[in-house]
């Protein structure tokens, strides 16, 4: 850990000169394949803001896709790209699996970014989705080198946490409330408010995806206000009023439409913290719902059904577990289309669109568990166990 931790900031510290051809460096457009010198096998996606000047150090977003996806996984972030002027990174080559293998590749990734381009490395942002985002999270919390982490559908394997955080770095959380990791976000939220780090988690009306472009540049407005509280960006007052008038729209579209816990937090999302008459008014705002029956009763049904998702997945979880182990050519499904069935028609009541979101999370959930699995005993040639694998997950597939 120390040792990585030391390689990155002796990086960031020695890299005082570039090499770049800027006759070749387009801008407004994603070059999908750029091979790291040392490691041609090795490549990254990259995208330069229309303003990119290639004198000016510039801020910079390193971005990890759990399948390598680069040129697909930049897209999200160009409108905050072109908003804020950062130039785009992410790699072709890492993707989910070991994490020393990634963490070799993510080293290589900086090394050469970081030598042939002119970066602000006081303005360097980390992101990632699903598995990509528990390596994002794992560089902000360990590395010391990044103002901010973005990371979307997942937050930090378990033993991450136990690093002591090692800079003021900000931790923007991102999921849909069909995901999978939703609960996962929402405890991790949690986790970092008692740790003391400064965060903010936004909520989309989507399953296990990366964010569209317009959530995306919400995530950067939000970081731009703690770039200023930093002193890290000038501060920009017309900026502040944009970001302040627009949550104010969300959030009073959301109040309107009843979605009282998400109102609350798109007007906390609104506060600068520079203790302005807006600040004071959107608390004032906030005050006042929580006090309201339509925000306790919405608090009480979201923590009812919390604990259902949690019993849903322990009896699911449960189960398979218990089968897996005694799996045979001949094993009876029928608990199994039974309980498929059951779920499904909970997912497909539209009058109850709390309810029907949490049973999608816990089906995908489950599903991914049982693909995994069974991935896992193929591997092993434990033919039995992959079996029953392959036909659980057909099951639940053809039903869901």
């Amino acid at each position: 850990m120390k040792n990585i931790t030391y390689y990155i900031l002796f990086l960031f510290v020695t890299v005082c000169s570039y090499a770049q051809d800027k006759q070749l460096l387009q801008t407004g457009v994603i070059i999908d394949s750029v091979k790291i010198a040392t490691t041609p096998s090795e490549s990254y996606a990259i995208y330069f803001p229309k303003k990119y000047d290639a004198k000016t150090p510039t801020a910079l977003v390193f971005i990890f896709d759990p399948d390598a996806r680069g040129k697909i996984a930049i897209e999200p972030f160009i409108l905050a790209a072109e908003t804020y002027n950062y130039i785009l990174v992410c790699s072709n080559t890492l993707k989910n699996g070991s994490t020393q293998v990634n963490i070799a590749v993510a080293n290589r990734l900086f090394d050469n970014v970081l030598q042939t381009y002119a970066i602000d490395t006081s303005q360097l942002y980390i992101s990632g989705f699903s598995g990509g985002a528990r390596l994002a999270s794992f560089y902000g919390i360990s590395s010391g080198a990044f103002q901010g982490v973005i990371a979307c559908g997942a937050s930090f394997n378990g033993m991450d946490k136990l690093i002591p955080p090692s800079n003021n770095f900000s931790y923007v959380g991102m999921v849909g409330d069909r995901d999978m990791n939703y609960l996962e976000m929402i405890a991790n939220k949690e986790w970092l408010d008692n740790a003391k780090i400064v965060n903010t988690l936004f909520i989309a009306h989507e399953e296990h995806v990366w964010p569209k472009q317009a959530e995306m540049l919400r995530a950067f407005d939000w970081l731009e206000i703690q770039a200023y509280k930093k002193n890290i960006r000038p501060k920009n007052d017309t900026i502040i009023k944009r970001i302040y008038d627009k949550n104010l729209r969300i959030a009073d579209s959301l109040k309107a439409n009843k979605e009282m816990i998400a109102s609350v937090g798109a007007y906390e999302k609104g506060i600068t913290f520079f203790n302005t008459n807006e600040d004071n008014s959107l608390r004032t705002k906030i005050a006042e719902i929580k006090k309201t029956r339509e925000y306790k009763d919405e608090v009480a049904k979201m923590e009812k059904i919390k604990v259902q998702e949690n019993e849903i997945l322990d009896k699911l979880s449960l189960r398979f577990d218990q089968e897996l182990k005694s799996a045979k050519g001949n094993t009876n499904f029928k608990f199994w289309n039974t309980e498929m069935k059951k779920l499904n028609a909970m997912k497909l009541d539209n009058n109850d669109i709390p309810t029907q979101n949490m049973v999608i999370r816990a089906l995908y959930w489950f599903q991914v568990i049982v693909y995994e699995t069974g991935e896992e005993n193929k591997r092993n040639q434990q033919k039995d166990k992959a079996d029953y694998c392959t036909e659980l997950y057909k099951i639940i597939t053809e039903t869901n």
